[in-house]
């Protein structure tokens, strides 16, 4: 919706100008004692920014009342308006607007409180008598232009901005954003842009921001960008343009770039509580929540002795810190404390709404987004359309369709709000239109997304090569046995959290929900290749993890699993795509659960394709294409086949469709696969009082249903590019051959080094560089081994290929320069010190081991 921080009052900019002429120039805490002059000193408090004093006196005005003149009922409506609270305005400038609708300040007041807070069919016609009685007023115009651009209606808009466009007393910088989104709506494209520019390159420093918007508007994110830092190198000390690099960084998925712009802006001002608090939500979601607790403390502290808005956005920043960190209990109540503070504060009602509704609490979720309706209605809409309430009047959807076709610096649509409109259509068995939006909202989402099936199903094909049921039988006595671990898998879509909450429901098991911890140990593998500088990755580099090494790594994921239930029996993860690494958790867990859900794959390709993740920077990114889904569900088939093989009658399959006719049947074949006893309880699994994050969140707290089975021949026509994908199903992989390198032979060889057994370190490294001439760390520490058997030339030579294949470690560089030096090569010496110099990173450890870099043992 429009920002109300937008839309000063149209024609009467002054304030002050209304305030009886005698108390503009008094102190707002003056005893005045009639309802006018406080009224007036609570204004000409908010004009000057002393929050706390005109919330003071507002509080002697909770409601309008029969006594109330026409004045203090305009001043307390302008208060709370500049104090950021268009909706509580409303009421007061209603009751002077009741029975004199000539009035022009209350006309221009009214209207831009009521377009700020969402009310655009209210809004515009008082914003059209507005114009009436100011028509020299280019504010009262230009709040006009932006109700007609809320509705759709940009050609009125135009016109109305030609009338505001020579008149004084408008925002400048939003008179031009409004006619670039005019002009844009009206394909006038070209016009917006040399219009922008020209403001640009007079220096115009609201152009920048403009441009900025009206480029990423079209989805040229890219050349807005590298304007921004531009104007950013000339104008080092501009926060605004920080805090929209911030902005701009999130579109396009870059969020540590974001959170750089949002500290660069807090150093210039560190008292800023609303960009620690949008620090503080960016952090608890993408960057770790030790930044995300820090911003959002400091937030709190600078709002201590504040109200209103700026103190409900900290808390409401907390609670979702306290939301991410599964402190659910702690997070509602800061929610609850935000809404006393501001009741109708947006954010808050949104945060406290998906709060309750993954806990289950759907009745009192919906009635926080029916008040939220009150306050943005497209927003409340789009909250209940969420939760499978959907508005009977077709003028909610059409509202909804051009908030959605609204440009932005998302791009020229709102894909998630396309999403909703799918998914409103759908409900309402409009089919054909319920797809309509669904493909534009997929089109919009690929814009930013960069998945490449043919990336994934390589990754996929080296999966199965490496591991082969050969290779699997060489790894005997791997990993620990333990039934702690439970993995229920499948495509998204398919079923998984409904398996998960019956499981859960059984007192012996714990569902942790969807864990990282798989993909996590994977990147920890990846990132321990990349400092060796072995030019190999995973899944390839599985065969050098020695037997003591896994179950170092088992034993780390059996503590952090047990951490969220330290008495339960299985501790399940749930996350779908573990169905690509069965390989690694069964050479870690050779007893471990695994759980598959199959569904017809037609059935669960529409499910994904209707489905907003919300993620699309992220490896969800194959459901915004058919063709993609469909070769991801062959990729899937293809995977889980090959995993039967390997491990027969190990993995247990459990048909969603099968599942949902017979849900006791399917319930106890469940349990018994765990080795757990009955318990009746498992068939409440609806009333788990246990948060659902996923995409299944408002089905699994509802009865188990069957309409969605088949739910794919609603949208057969649409269907071709998936069904040819799924007919094309490419050969198995060869499996890799056994590895002639023995397994952790890089951990021995360095553990002979650290011993001083040199000899034996050195033919460990001789080894593995002949098998892997491009082992970048074999190559260095055979050097330090030949260098401790007096060997400095043979060395040097090892030394010199290690920083060749890889001069990024200071250690090893330091390590070659004493080499040099000792041979007396002062040239060479010379040229490493320069290549030192600034470098402070160390070589390589043991993966997950915190202890000092190993190079400094051999030196």
């Amino acid at each position: 919706m429009t920002d109300a921080s937008f839309l000063e009052p149209a024609g009467c900019e002054d304030y002050s100008r209304r305030i009886p002429a005698g108390l503009q120039c008094g102190n707002a805490a003056s005893q005045a004692k009639t309802p006018r002059t406080r009224a007036a000193h609570a204004l000409t408090a908010a004009m000057e920014n002393e929050r706390k004093t005109a919330l003071a006196v507002l509080a002697e005005f909770p409601a309008p009342r029969d006594r109330d003149d026409r004045e203090t009922l305009l001043s307390v409506g302008s208060a709370w308006f500049k104090l950021g609270a268009p909706q509580t305005a409303i009421p007061f400038l209603q009751r002077a607007w009741q029975g004199n609708d000539r009035h022009p300040i209350v006309a221009a007041r009214l209207g831009a409180c009521l377009l700020a807070a969402g009310h655009v069919t209210e809004a515009l016609p008082v914003l059209e008598r507005a114009v009436d009685l100011l028509s020299g007023s280019g504010g009262a115009w230009l709040n006009l232009a932006r109700g007609y651009l809320a509705v759709g209606e940009a050609e009125k808009a135009l016109e109305a901005l030609d009338r505001a466009a020579p008149l004084p007393g408008k925002d400048e910088h939003l008179y031009r954003m409004s006619r670039v989104d005019a002009l844009s709506r009206l394909d006038r494209q070209e016009e917006a842009e040399s219009m922008m520019r020209q403001a640009f390159d007079r220096g115009d420093r609201g152009a920048t921001a403009a441009l900025v918007h009206l480029l990423g508007a079209r989805g040229q994110h890219e050349e807005a960008w590298h304007l921004l830092m531009d104007a950013l190198g000339d104008m080092p000390d501009e926060t605004d343009l920080m805090g929209l690099a911030a902005e701009l960084a999130q579109v396009r998925g870059q969020f540590g770039e974001a959170a750089h712009w949002l500290k660069r802006a807090l150093e210039k001002e560190p008292d800023n509580a609303r960009l620690w608090s949008c620090l503080a939500m960016l952090s608890s979601r993408h960057l770790g929540v030790n930044c995300a607790r820090e911003a959002a403390d400091t937030a709190l502290a600078l709002t201590e002795d504040t109200g209103g808005p700026l103190r409900a956005h900290a808390l409401a920043a907390h609670a979702h810190v306290l939301a991410e960190g599964d402190q659910r209990a702690e997070a509602e109540g800061a929610y609850r404390e935000a809404l006393a503070l501001a009741p109708r504060f947006a954010p808050a009602l949104t945060g406290l709404g998906n709060l309750l509704m993954q806990r289950g609490r759907v009745e009192e979720a919906t009635a926080l987004y029916q008040t939220l309706k009150e306050i943005a209605p497209l927003q409340g809409w789009s909250q209940l359309i969420q939760a499978r309430e959907v508005p009977e009047e077709t003028a909610v959807l059409e509202q909804l369709a051009l908030a959605a076709r609204r440009p932005s610096l998302e791009g020229p649509v709102q894909s998630h709000l396309l999403f909703t409109l799918a998914a409103a259509w759908e409900k309402k068995e409009d089919y054909d239109r319920a797809w309509q939006f669904a493909a534009e909202a997929n089109r919009a989402a690929q814009e930013h997304v960069s998945y490449r099936p043919e990336q994934h199903r390589a990754r996929v094909e080296r999966e199965m090569a490496r591991f082969s049921a050969a290779f699997m039988g060489s790894r005997a006595g791997y990993g620990i046995r333990s039934r702690l671990p439970t993995f229920v898998l499948g495509m998204p879509r398919s079923g998984t959290t409904l398996v998960e909450q019956i499981l859960g429901s059984h007192s012996k098991v714990f569902g942790a929900g969807e864990l990282s911890l798989i993909p996590e140990l994977i990147r920890t593998f990846n990132a321990w290749e990349m400092k060796l500088g072995t030019r190999r990755s995973y899944p390839e580099c599985i065969d050098d993890l020695g037997k003591e090494e896994s179950r170092r790594f088992a034993e780390k994921h059996l503590a952090q699993l047990q951490a969220y239930a330290p008495t339960a029996e299985r501790i399940v993860d749930k996350l779908p795509h573990n169905f690509e690494h069965i390989g690694l958790i069964k050479l870690l867990f050779p007893d471990a659960a695994i759980l598959h859900l199959k569904r017809e794959p037609r059935d669960v390709a529409v499910s994904n394709f209707f489905t907003d993740y919300a993620c699309k920077f992220s490896g969800m990114g194959f459901a915004y294409d058919l063709a993609w889904i469909g070769e991801q569900l062959v990729d899937h088939q293809r995977l889980m086949d090959h995993w039967h093989r390997v491990f027969p009658g190990q993995i247990l399959e459990v048909d969603y469709d099968a599942l949902v006719e017979d849900v006791e049947g399917w319930a106890r074949r469940i349990i018994d696969y765990l080795g757990l006893p009955w318990e009746d309880e498992v068939l409440s699994f609806r009333q788990l009082d246990r948060p659902v994050k996923t995409a299944s969140v408002w089905q699994v707290r509802q009865p188990v249903y069957t309409t969605s089975k088949a739910k794919w021949k609603r949208y057969a026509e649409h269907l071709e590019p998936l069904e040819s994908t799924l007919a094309d199903i490419p050969p198995l992989p060869d499996p890799l051959p056994l590895p002639r390198v023995p397994a952790g032979l890089f951990l021995e060889g360095m553990a002979h080094l650290q011993a001083g057994r040199f000899t034996d370190a050195e033919a460990a490294f001789r080894t593995l560089t002949a098998a892997r001439p491009a082992h970048a760390a074999a190559h260095h520490f055979l050097g330090a081994a030949l260098l401790q058997q007096q060997k400095p030339v043979e060395a040097r030579k090892a030394m010199r290929r290690s920083v060749e294949l890889l001069p990024i470690h200071r250690q090893w560089l330091e390590n070659l320069l004493a080499v040099e030096e000792a041979l007396g090569n002062r040239r060479e010496a010379e040229e490493l010190a320069a290549m030192i110099a600034g470098r402070s990173d160390t070589g390589p450890c043991s993966p997950g081991n915190n202890s000092d870099h190993l190079a400094s043992g051999a030196a």
